[in-house]
């Protein structure tokens, strides 16, 4: 995964999720927007933390987003939320899957967390959401995600709000990951962040639960293309986010799941971000975790996939 270039989290097609690219660092008005032109902030959920500036992003995003709709906008911890979707639905975001996914994440996973503000801009119309990214962002139209991004080099998530997609929890999730665990390998930075898409929230947990993504492994294995879980460790960027993505996303995102489902998926993640110099693929540390060779965790992984029912 490359740290310094940028990179931006692609959803480029139904079944796959949100993707980081190598070089893809993935109704306009000349009045400039105020505070005025916005809804009513959401100061019931705001939650500021010391020694963030809050107000420089504002100020940022206001001018950026003049003429792009009409936003409410809440200081929430690390994010600062620019929400175009109505109060209800904001508050309903704002209070599970973005606090959810931050307390998921603090309580079970990462050691360090965000050093500055990330602005998360939710847009409900997808055209407004296209022109704003496609002539703020270094992004070309055909690579646009349709669902949503975290652009790494500029700091920012913007998100084409589809209820049932769980794009906002999957790039919180990225914000996260990308913090404590820098040079995460894609397969895992992916799977984790999918794992999220549709999850519960349980003693200050996200359990990820069974999702459409099912379908990617269920058709490489009807039509003899399924590869094992050594290639996708060993997958770089290209592999990853070329033609077979969805299926490596579903991939991933099911061992996570099966490491999940054995509470193990804590232990894994701290194991491999701690040991990442000592094996990059993760290999090592899932074998010593699971106290198998890859061979037999591919197969038990296999079944254990074959019994969620069609």
């Amino acid at each position: 995964m490359v740290k310094s270039a940028s990179i931006i989290c692609v959803i480029f097609i139904l079944w796959a999720g949100c993707s980081y690219k190598k070089n893809i660092k993935p109704d306009s008005s000349d009045s400039i927007t105020t505070k005025s032109d916005i809804k009513q902030d959401i100061s019931e959920l705001e939650i500021v933390l010391d020694g963030y500036n809050y107000e420089e992003i504002i100020d940022k995003y206001l001018s950026l987003l003049k003429g792009k709709g009409n936003f409410s906008v809440t200081k929430y911890k690390y994010f600062v939320i620019f929400s175009e979707l109505d109060i209800n639905q904001t508050r309903s975001l704002i209070s599970n899957d973005i606090r959810n996914t931050i307390n998921a994440m603090k309580n079970f996973y990462v050691d360090k967390v965000p050093e500055n503000i990330t602005p998360i801009i939710i847009f409900s119309d997808f055209e407004r959401y296209k022109q704003f990214s496609l002539s703020n962002y270094d992004i070309e139209e055909n690579d646009l995600s349709p669902y949503g991004f975290f652009k790494i080099s500029k700091n920012v998530i913007v998100i084409k709000y589809v209820s049932w997609k769980g794009s906002t929890p999957h790039e919180i999730t990225h914000r996260f990951l990308r913090t404590d665990f820098p040079e995460i390998p894609s397969w895992f930075d992916e799977g984790f962040a999918a794992l999220h898409e549709k999850a519960s929230y349980k003693n200050g947990n996200l359990i990820g639960e069974f999702n459409w993504r099912i379908i990617s492994l269920r058709n490489a294995l009807k039509n003899n293309t399924y590869t094992g879980l050594r290639k996708l460790v060993k997958s770089n960027d290209d592999e990853f986010y070329g033609n077979r993505a969805p299926f490596y996303y579903a991939q991933a995102r099911y061992l996570l799941k099966y490491l999940q489902e054995k509470d193990l998926l804590r232990e894994y993640y701290k194991s491999y971000r701690d040991t990442y110099e000592k094996d990059k693929t993760g290999i090592t540390q899932l074998e010593k975790i699971l106290d198998k060779p890859l061979s037999q965790i591919d197969e038990e992984y296999l079944e254990y996939v074959k019994s969620f029912e069609n």
